[in-house]
C-alpha cells in the first residue's frame, strides 16, 4: 500500500454499500449523521464520482453518478487543481467586463472547479450563452472571440496572467459543465422520485467534497447543478469522508455504526432506471431564470 508503518500494523478500511458507492460514502453518512435523524436530508459529495444520499433515519436511498472531472478543474482548457494562482471567484458585469479572485491573491494561472461554474452562471445571468449553453450570436463584446474550435470568452486577458496568456472559457468547457451538472441533477431528481420526495420537503443539503468548500451556493442554483433550496438549508460540509474515516478510526463504536450504515441503506442503480435517459437529456438544459430548476 507504500505507507511507512510498522510490519506488525494491521490496516482497517471501512465497508461498502455498492461497487461505486464506496468506504469514503459511508464516512460521508457516519459524519453528517443523516442517518440518526428525523429530518429528511440530500447529502451530495461531489467528485469525479458523485454520491448522493437522501433520506433520514427511517430509510436512505442512494445513487451514485458520473459526474466527471469538470468540477475539479479537469476536461477545462485552462482548468486546473484549486491551488494558489487558481481563479476561484468569477463575477461579470452587465456589460461584459469580468471580475475575478485568484487563490493566494496572485497573478492567475487557470480556473479551478468552482470559477467555472461562476463563469458558466454569469453568462448565464448575462445573457451571454442560452439554455443550451451556446453562446449567443448578437453579444458585443471584445471578450468573445471565436476560432476554428469554436467560441470562446475571455476571463483574464494575457497582461494579466502569469502564464502571459489569456485564460478563456471555451464552448467546449460549458459542455462539460452540462454533463457534469446534469448526471448530479438526474441522480438527486430519481432519488426524490423513488421516494416521493419534492423539494419543499427536504430540511436540509449538505455539499460534501473538496469542490463543494468553494461553491457559490446561489450560482450552484442557476446552472441547476442542485436543488432550489434556500440558502440557510444549505451546509458545505467539506471532507467528511476525512472526518468519517478518523471517527471510525479513534472508535469501535463508530466502526460498528459504519457496518450498519453498510446494510441499511438501498443502492439504486440509476443507469437501470426507467426515467434516466429522460431525465438525464431534460437536465442537460439550464434552468430559466425565472423559476430555477425544481426537481
Amino acid at each position: 500500500m507504500g505507507i511507512n508503518a510498522n510490519k506488525g500494523s494491521t490496516t482497517t478500511v471501512l465497508p461498502i454499500i455498492a461497487g461505486f458507492v464506496g468506504a469514503d460514502a459511508v464516512a460521508d453518512v457516519l459524519a453528517t449523521e443523516i442517518h440518526k435523524s428525523e429530518e429528511i436530508s440530500l447529502l451530495i459529495d461531489i467528485g469525479t464520482n458523485t454520491e448522493i444520499f437522501l433520506g433520514n433515519k427511517n430509510d436512505i436511498i442512494c445513487c451514485s453518478c458520473a459526474s466527471g472531472p469538470a468540477f475539479e478543474g479537469g476536461h477545462i482548457k485552462h482548468g486546473m487543481k484549486a491551488v494558489t494562482g487558481a481563479i476561484e471567484k468569477i463575477r461579470i458585469s452587465p456589460n461584459f467586463e469580468v471580475k475575478y479572485e485568484t487563490i493566494g491573491k496572485v497573478k492567475p494561472k487557470g480556473l479551478c472547479g468552482s470559477a467555472v461554474l461562476d463563469a458558466v452562471a454569469e453568462m448565464l445571468k448575462n445573457r451571454i450563452i442560452d439554455k443550451h449553453g451556446v453562446f449567443k450570436q448578437n453579444i458585443k463584446t471584445k471578450r468573445l472571440k471565436k476560432g476554428k474550435k469554436g467560441k470562446r470568452f475571455i476571463i483574464a486577458w494575457g497582461k494579466e496572467t502569469a502564464t502571459g496568456k489569456e485564460i478563456v472559457i471555451t464552448q467546449r468547457d460549458i459542455n462539460e459543465i452540462q454533463l457534469a451538472k446534469a448526471a448530479i441533477y438526474t441522480g438527486c431528481s430519481i432519488l426524490m422520485k423513488r421516494k416521493g420526495i419534492k423539494t419543499a420537503e427536504i430540511d436540509k443539503v449538505y455539499i460534501a467534497g473538496a469542490f463543494g468548500s468553494y461553491l457559490n451556493l446561489e450560482n450552484a442554483k442557476i446552472i441547476g447543478l442542485i436543488p432550489n433550496i434556500p440558502a440557510e438549508k444549505i451546509r458545505l460540509v467539506g471532507n467528511t469522508a476525512v472526518v468519517g474515516a478518523k471517527m471510525a478510526l479513534l472508535s469501535k463504536k463508530k466502526m460498528k455504526e459504519a457496518e450498519e450504515i453498510s446494510k441499511r441503506i438501498r443502492y439504486l442503480e440509476l443507469a437501470n432506471d426507467p426515467d434516466f435517459e429522460q431525465e438525464f437529456a431534460r437536465a442537460l438544459l439550464f434552468p430559466e431564470l425565472k423559476g430555477l430548476q425544481k426537481f
